[in-house]
Order: structure tokens, then sequence, then C-alpha cells
């Protein structure tokens, strides 16, 4: 089972490395980007539940634990707000996995600060407590945009789309990166780098796609409104 899962999980990782860098030069929207977009966060899942089966019954680690958390919310949240571009159209689940995430993120904190403090671990337990405050973040931001309902700008729904589904590209390749560490950095001491240089890069570079498409998107929508207005005289 344990030799099945890891295959699996290897398979499905070179499958997202491969969907996610055709997504990102894909034309968005389109029949292409919705098919190869169903089959990355399914992927994407499958690596998540293979890895907590893993790490839950075989090699446990509390830290990969957590990211595989983050993996999954960040995709999670790429599909569901597809699905409720209308503030206050979430669901219970949207809520539960939300405050799941922040709950794990605040225990990777504080298992950060025992590593930092009590053990030999420093580097290992800046990791974790830097992760685990993005994790709790991640959580906790979305609940509160629930239960507060804020107003918001008509495509928000999109930006955040274009980052979640970007964050759990870049965990990924970190995911990667770390467990391959001598393709990279063979031999080095600063190997937990590779743990922090993939969302060094590709955050600034999401950020870029995403306002590029916001732009897109209120350009369209001025458009339509131009067209209504135009009609109604």
């Amino acid at each position: 089972m344990e030799q099945l899962l890891i295959i699996s999980h290897v398979f499905c990782g070179a499958t997202v490395l491969l969907l996610g860098l055709i997504q990102m030069i894909n034309r968005k929207g389109g029949s292409n980007h919705k098919i190869i977009g169903r089959i990355y966060v399914g992927a994407m899942w499958w690596i998540c539940l293979s890895a907590w089966s893993i790490i839950l019954f075989y090699r446990f680690s509390t830290f990969l634990m957590v990211i595989a958390v983050l993996t999954f919310y960040a995709s999670f949240t790429g599909v569901r707000v597809l699905r409720r571009k209308e503030v206050g159209s979430e669901k219970w689940y949207d809520r539960v996995v939300a405050l799941i995430t922040g709950l794990f993120g605040i225990g990777l904190m504080v298992n950060g600060g025992y590593l930092a403090f009590y053990t030999n671990n420093q580097i290992l337990g800046i990791l974790c407590s830097v992760f685990g405050f993005f994790t709790s973040h991640s959580g906790f931001q979305d609940l509160r945009f629930f239960i507060r309902k804020s107003s918001v700008d008509k495509s928000w729904w999109l930006k955040q789309h274009i980052e979640a589904m970007g964050g759990s590209y870049i965990a990924a390749i970190t995911a990667f990166a770390v467990q391959n560490p001598n393709i990279f950095l063979p031999g080095s001491s600063y190997q937990w780098l590779l743990w922090i240089l993939p969302a060094a890069i590709g955050s600034p570079l999401i950020s870029i796609m995403s306002k590029k498409w916001m732009g897109k998107s209120n350009g369209l929508l001025a458009k339509g409104n131009e067209h209504i207005n135009e009609g109604a005289k």
C-alpha cells in the first residue's frame, strides 16, 4: 500500500507540474483551460490525500502534514470561488474548511516555536512558524470575509482564483524541490532555501498575472456597461 501511494503521489505530482505550466500560457476561460483545470485539481487533491495517508500511517511529519493542508486549501479555494462569485453565497463547508486550515496553521506555529527554542532544529522551527502563519492567515482571512461579507470589486473572485491556484502550484513546486534537494543544490548546506525560493519567485509573478487579468476583466465590464447605457438611450 505504501508503494502504491508513493507511485500514485509521484505520478500526480508530475501531472500537476506539467499542467500548471500549461495553464499559465493557456487562454483563460476557454474550454481547454477548464478541462485541464479539472484534471489539475483532481491530481492535486490526490497528492494531498496520498500525502496525508503516507504521513499518518508510514512517515509522520507535522510540518509536511500542514503543508499538505495549505496546498489542498489553495486548490479548494481556487475551485470554490468560481461557484460563489456573489458575496454571501458560500456554503457551510467553505467555513469549516477555512476554520480547520486556520487551526492547522496555529498548530504548526506552536510546533515551530517548540523546535526553535527547545531543540537544535532552529531553521526548521523558523520555517514551521513562517508556513504556519501563512496557513492560518489564509484560513482565518477567508473566514473573516465569510462572516463580515465585506463589499468587494465585481471581479474579486477572479483575483482570488488566480492567486489560489497559483499558490497551489507554488506549493507543488516547493514540495518537489524539497523532496529532491540534490537536484537543485547538491551537497549544499543551504538546501533549506528550497522551502522559500519558489514562493519568493512565484508570488510576484502571480501578482503580476492577477493584475493583468483583473485589468482585462474590468475593461470588459466597463465596455458592457457602456453598451447597456447606449441601449437605454
